[in-house]
């Protein structure tokens, strides 16, 4: 599994409660322009639209070797889940506060897959005290090192 690109910023405001993996249906130009790095999740989130689930403003930068004047690099990207998965992430949607953000952008048999993940917003105070565990965690954590454990 090959990463290509993650959303640093989507663990650090929310809190992540269910995380799937899916298919990305893309364009030739697009699987190059990824496999080169060219691609940004930031803002980036999961819609539905009917029965389908939809990612909306992934920006993946035009392909510098293409030839395609009409080229959209936020165009919706169709989201490849079973039916199952589907209903699943749909009705988490229809819950208050709840949204779904891309995570991360990887490879796999050379197959490209987006982890998504339901989310829950997170606020100032909740945001410094997940800090704050982190710390302690991390402190702890060199102690026990330090002593031998």
């Amino acid at each position: 599994m090959e990463v290509i690109i993650t959303n640093r910023k989507a663990r650090h405001n929310f809190e992540v409660l269910h995380t799937y993996s899916a298919g990305i249906k893309l364009l030739g130009e697009e699987v190059k322009a990824l496999k080169g790095g060219h691609g940004n999740l930031t803002g980036s989130y999961v819609s539905e639209k009917q029965k389908e689930l939809f990612i909306l403003g992934f920006n993946i930068s035009k392909y510098s070797k293409s030839s395609n004047p009409n080229y959209n690099p936020k165009r919706p990207r169709k989201l490849l889940l079973n039916r199952k998965e589907i209903s699943e992430i749909k009705a988490e949607l229809h819950n208050k506060g709840r949204t779904v953000v891309p995570l991360k952008v990887y490879l796999h048999k050379n197959l490209f897959k987006v982890d998504i993940a339901v989310v829950k917003g997170m606020g100032g105070r909740e945001k410094k005290a997940s800090l704050k565990e982190k710390q302690i965690e991390r402190d702890t954590q060199r102690e026990l090192k330090e002593s031998g454990y």
